[in-house]
C-alpha cells in the first residue's frame, strides 16, 4: 500500500488516475472509483480502489488499497 502524507498528496494522484484514458478489462462494465482514504491509527493517507465486474467473472480485481507499483 503507497502511503501519503496529506488528503491532498492523495487526492492529486486519484484526479490524475481519473482524467487518463482506462481500457477495462474482461468482465469490467465501469472504469474504477478511486478515493483518498486516511488510515487507521496514523497521519497518512492511502488511495482506495473499488472495481466493477459482472457477476462469476474469473480472476477479477479485488477492492482494496492501491499499491506502488499499479500507481506507476
Amino acid at each position: 500500500m503507497k502511503k501519503f502524507k496529506t488528503r491532498q498528496a492523495a487526492q492529486e494522484i486519484v484526479d490524475q488516475l481519473d482524467s487518463e484514458t482506462y481500457y477495462l478489462a474482461h468482465g469490467e462494465y465501469e472504469r474504477p472509483e478511486y478515493t483518498a482514504r486516511k488510515v487507521r491509527g496514523e497521519d497518512a493517507y492511502y488511495i482506495h480502489a473499488r472495481y466493477y465486474f459482472y457477476s462469476g467473472t474469473f480472476y477479477a480485481k479485488q477492492n482494496g488499497p492501491l499499491t506502488a507499483e499499479a500507481l506507476y
